[in-house]
């Protein structure tokens, strides 16, 4: 099965301002708007800020995934009532929370599908593979046994300190193995993915706001 990274659609021709919602209609300490820069550190609902107060750019338009200058895709999607009908019959790693978006002062019923980071407890680290990868210049290294996330996070930082003369070096995915089986997951050091399924469900019913991009990770279910 191919998966695709979910992104939010930025061409100004077809969504107007980017992003499109630009801000609330009420206070940013009555909204409790400080929530959205900890949003991995969400636990429960009550983690969660105001989510019927935000108001589209005057230059924008409403599609189906909305962008938003107050989560990034990693954590998060505003999304139409239509697109998360249609993503209910899917398999979503992650929930929906009803929300409104205020179009010249009319309001509209949107959901907020949110998310773990990553997925990060999901994720078989002895189970996947990483391997040592340079952007700058294109080229792979050595692949790295991972334990958990901790030991990643070391791992990394060596990779990315040890190497002086040559910037550029990270340690990527080239397989992930998630606990559970998924159509639409958070993937670790991806973003938000997709399969195959999803991604023609969505264009079928001609939903718009979203960019898919192909990945070159092997995703891998139990």
């Amino acid at each position: 099965m191919k998966y695709f990274e979910i992104k939010q659609e930025t061409d100004s021709k077809i969504i107007g301002k980017y992003p499109q919602v630009k801000e609330l209609k009420i206070g940013f300490h009555e909204a409790r708007a400080s929530q959205w820069g900890i949003i991995s550190k969400w636990k429960s609902e009550d983690d969660i800020p105001d989510l019927n107060n935000f108001v589209l750019h005057n230059n924008s338009r409403l599609s189906d995934c909305v962008s938003n200058n107050f989560v990034i895709t990693s954590s998060g999607l505003f999304l139409s009532e239509k697109c998360s009908q249609i993503l209910e019959t899917f398999t979503i790693n992650g929930s929906f929370h009803p929300m409104t978006i205020f179009r010249r002062g009319t309001p509209h019923p949107y959901r907020f599908l949110w998310y773990e980071y990553g997925a990060t407890s999901k994720i078989d680290f002895k189970k996947s593979e990483f391997i040592e990868y340079n952007d700058i210049y294109e080229k792979s290294g050595a692949i790295i046994a991972v334990d958990d996330f901790e030991d990643y996070k070391a791992k990394f930082r060596i990779l990315f300190d040890g190497i002086e003369d040559e910037a550029g070096w990270d340690l990527k995915s080239k397989s992930l193995k998630i606990a559970g089986c998924f159509d639409v997951t958070p993937a670790f050091g991806i973003g938000l993915i997709c399969n195959e399924k999803v991604k023609n469900a969505i264009e079928e019913n001609k939903l718009t706001g979203f960019d898919f991009r192909p990945i070159d990770t092997e995703i891998l279910f139990d």
